[in-house]
């Protein structure tokens, strides 16, 4: 059923797709810096918070950490935005649902491709960044493109469950916050993976941690940066069981939506 309503949202992606670029334009439209205001926030956090964090470890690289500050950011800020959206993505479409729209992939595509387009206008900032970096390696970048595709088919099986779970549990939503809060901690996005012991317990946390394996998978190939072979099969394991448990959960629970809304 999952993969029956995915193909008819990609077949006909006029509601998710202009739908979520329509949303992104509106937000802005009234600003005098319209879109430009979606790049702000990633120079602060590059250059400034990046800066500063730098400034605060003398002998420190300024160029290669930046580079690797800009990449985990700019992921990590997609993950973080489909992952609290989703708690209460069918909530906010719900005048739909109830008028017989129940092809919810096409919401949850919605959703996901307004982040994405959040991290493609922020990659000229990233890759003026991580071109700066001695390490940057124009070579990787397939590579990295197909981590991004990874990134991007787990955000989809991530928002089908938390979508599904939020609207049977509206307080997940809330939790969602303190969770990426959390996350954020313990994946190295300001901070190198190699800074924790592996056998430490933020060593383990952090291995145990999906959202750096999905960083590892974009940063690394460019960056020149360490993968730790645990994620050649951690990526791989998690993708698989995502798919699969939320195809178990839209065939059973799609149906309830509505009536849990």
């Amino acid at each position: 059923m999952l993969l029956k309503h995915l193909m008819q949202s990609l077949r006909q992606p006029d509601h998710w797709l202009y739908g979520s670029w329509l949303d992104t334009a509106v937000r802005y439209r009234r600003m005098r810096l319209g879109l430009l205001w979606l790049l702000i926030p990633t120079a602060v956090y590059i250059w400034g918070i990046g800066g500063f964090l730098a400034s605060m470890q003398p002998g420190l690289d300024a160029a290669r950490f930046l580079a690797h500050v800009a990449l985990g950011f700019s992921v990590f800020r997609m993950l973080t935005a489909v992952m609290t959206d989703s708690t209460s993505l069918f909530s906010g479409f719900q005048y739909y649902i109830y008028d017989g729209h129940l092809r919810l992939t096409d919401y949850i595509l919605r959703s996901l491709a307004r982040s994405f387009y959040y991290f493609l206008l922020s990659l000229p900032l990233v890759l003026a960044a991580a071109i700066l970096s001695p390490d940057f390696t124009p070579s990787g970048l397939p590579l990295s493109a197909l981590g991004l595709a990874v990134v991007l088919v787990n955000l989809f099986s991530f928002s089908v469950l938390l979508g599904i779970a939020g609207a049977r549990y509206p307080d997940i939503g809330e939790l969602m916050g303190s969770v990426m809060m959390a996350a954020f901690l313990v994946t190295p996005v300001v901070w190198y993976p190699d800074a924790v012991p592996a056998d430490s317990t933020p060593g383990l946390l952090m291995r145990a941690n999906p959202f750096h394996h999905l960083l590892v998978a974009v940063r690394a190939p460019v960056l020149g940066e360490t993968v730790d072979p645990a994620s050649w099969v951690y990526l791989p394991v998690l993708t698989i069981a995502g798919l699969a448990a939320s195809a178990v959960a839209y065939r059973w629970c799609a149906p309830r939506v509505a009536a849990w809304l």
